[in-house]
């Protein structure tokens, strides 16, 4: 009976111990499972094929922050996420080209820059390991623009190392397609590029820049695009008042003056984006006001102060004065001369620069020809053959029913009393004419 009892408790014993090992080797599993997916732990671990990882690591994989170097000498710094690199990072490989910036899913992906082995820096917003647009910097030359596999393709602008500008189309690197490139001695070249050479007319009898056209815009342009925009001209380079002709060539529009304001309080709906291209495009670009007689002239100086976009080196501020004849005669001639004074000289403190007064020939000859306006520069409107005849001019607009190529509706083109090396003289010296 004794022996029955002692096997009893023996067995009973043994099955305790059982089902303490099962039940601590259960919480044992359990620890390790909630561990394993749950706890970010801190390790060194050498892979078989001869890369290093150390840092975070959560359910066998590295996630979180880690340095990773590879088997062939390169080195990631930065985020991971279930083993992929992901957030932001940094990647130098051994022949020290490299990568600093946002990850995902092992792939350049955000805001980021690109070295590449020569030293070439790319810098931008990427797409799953690819820069669709961004900018290039080398020792040669600055793009900034669309890219294709690397190379600038598409639309973009390029800086070279001697002062050269080129803005237009590219392909695989190569200027392709419509483009200006500017010389800094005044010198143009414009028209249609293969291969990086500039397709020469042989009926062309013009150098380009001997003559300076230009755009001015407003909402009644609609959309336009910078890198199209181009002007139909004869063979000696003179613009057609209307639009293309059989057989025409084309000249550049090499300024774009925008209607900012109008009034107290109108802001040109498309002057922001106008301003956008007009910088993309590398335009020297200008800023009017249209004045009106039905709001107070201090309110219609801040609202141009306060919205225009003028920057040293732009065309000089311009106040566009298109009163009505019966309006002025309503009014008095003197009134709106003293608003005229008022902005143009509030307009000057402000900026440091003398501005332009824009108006027609006629308006101009019947209202402006006295003492106080004669020592501002006119951009006269007049549509006709014939030069403006109420005094000198710098800009003449000579048509208002232009058909330049890149814009769907009509516009007004402008010509430069001289060529593009005095028309950058002329800007340089309105900004800085102490050194005159």
């Amino acid at each position: 009976m004794f022996r029955l009892l002692c096997m009893s408790f023996k067995r009973n014993h043994i099955v305790v111990i059982i089902e303490s090992l099962l039940l601590a080797a259960a919480i044992g599993l359990g620890i390790w499972w909630y561990v394993y997916n749950y706890v970010v732990l801190n390790v060194e671990k050498a892979f078989e094929d001869g890369s290093f990882y150390k840092g975070e690591w959560l359910s066998g994989k590295m996630h979180g922050s880690g340095v990773y170097t590879l088997a062939d000498g390169a080195v990631y710094e930065g985020g991971f996420v279930e083993g992929r690199k992901e957030g932001f990072g940094k990647l130098i490989r051994a022949d020290k080209s490299g990568y600093e910036g946002q990850w995902k899913n092992d792939a350049f992906h955000g805001e980021g820059r690109y070295v590449s082995s020569k030293g070439n820096l790319y810098e931008g917003e990427w797409e799953c390991g690819i820069l669709p647009q961004g900018r290039l910097e080398t020792k040669d030359w600055v793009y900034e623009g669309e890219f294709r596999r690397m190379s600038p393709d598409g639309t973009g602008v390029a800086v070279y190392e001697d002062g050269r500008v080129y803005a237009g189309y590219w392909r695989d690197g190569y200027k392709q397609g419509l483009g200006r490139l500017d010389y800094p001695g005044g010198r143009v070249d414009f028209g249609f590029w293969d291969q990086g050479a500039l397709i020469r007319s042989g009926r062309k009898d013009f150098r380009t820049g001997a003559k300076v056209y230009g755009l001015d815009v407003s909402r009644h342009q609609g959309s336009w695009k910078w890198e199209d925009i181009a002007l139909y001209a004869d063979s000696k380079g003179k613009v057609y008042a209307s639009g293309a002709q059989v057989g025409a060539e084309l000249q550049p529009s090499l300024f774009v003056i925008m209607k900012a304001t109008e009034g107290s309080d109108l802001v040109d709906p498309n002057y922001a984006g106008n301003v956008v291209k007009a910088r993309t495009g590398r335009f020297i670009k200008g800023a009017y006001h249209f004045m009106t007689t039905l709001s107070d002239i201090d309110t219609q100086i801040d609202n141009f102060i306060n919205n225009a976009v003028v920057e040293k080196g732009d065309f000089p501020p311009v106040l566009d004065i298109e009163t009505p004849h019966k309006r002025v005669e309503e009014i008095g001639e003197d009134n709106i001369r003293a608003m005229a004074l008022k902005w143009l000289r509030s307009v000057e403190e402000h900026y440091g620069v003398k501005p332009v007064i824009y108006t027609n020939d006629l308006f101009r000859k019947k209202y402006l020809d006295t003492p106080e306006f004669r020592n501002y520069d006119f951009w006269l409107a007049r549509y006709a053959k014939k030069e403006p005849e109420s005094g000198d001019w710098i800009l003449w607009q000579f048509t208002q029913t232009g058909r330049p190529r890149g814009i769907s509706g009509t516009a007004d083109i402008n010509v430069f009393d001289g060529t593009f090396a005095e028309f950058k003289a002329y800007i340089d010296k309105a900004w800085n004419p102490e050194e005159e």
